[in-house]
């Protein structure tokens, strides 16, 4: 919490200083006749290029995706409808991410949205446990099955050894498999 610590000899230094301004006609006021003036924009040195190189991989957007994923899933267990509903909006505004970035991966992310996503999402807005760990596990395994069919120039068997699992205890990071 920030909370500020009152002393008389602050008091006191507000005081002269006001005092000061008043007492030496200084006005706080700008001058109607003078605008502020507007810095002109300054180019910047980088390419749309140059930006596009320095954004994310979806490796690091997928760390957040996963961490949620997995929060999705606490929180329902704890009966936290809300925060379940919220991490599971997180996981689509990150999402857009990957997919803005990485356009080649978009159709990937959004056919994982409606196949998954929106599922799990109905189950959730309905508070329906019954809906929600059936969808949960499909989403998963639509995880892993993503992981598997995509590829790329460093990883071009795909990465298939990505794979999630529904967490096994109170730690997000139990959401990774990492036997092979």
């Amino acid at each position: 919490m920030n909370r500020r610590i009152r002393t008389p000899l602050g008091g006191a230094i507000a005081l002269g200083g006001a005092l000061v301004l008043v007492l030496g006609g200084v006005s706080m006021a700008a001058p109607a006749s003078a605008p502020f003036a507007q810095a002109a924009p300054t180019p910047t040195p980088f390419s749309l290029d140059d930006l596009s190189q320095i954004q994310p991989g979806l490796g690091t957007v997928m760390m957040e995706y996963s961490r949620r994923m997995a929060l999705v899933w606490m929180a329902e267990q704890a009966g936290n409808w809300d925060m379940a509903h919220y991490q599971l909006i997180e996981m689509r505004e990150i999402q857009e991410t990957g997919e803005i970035t990485r356009p080649p991966r978009a159709p990937a992310l959004k056919s994982f949205e409606s196949s998954f996503l929106d599922p799990l999402d109905a189950a959730i807005t309905s508070k329906d446990a019954t809906q929600f760990e059936p969808a949960y596990r499909a989403a998963i395994q639509g995880c892993n099955s993503c992981h598997g069919s995509q590829t790329s120039a460093d990883f071009p068997q795909g990465f298939g050894f990505i794979k999630v699992q529904v967490p096994t205890t109170g730690d997000p990071d139990t959401i990774y498999a990492y036997m092979p």
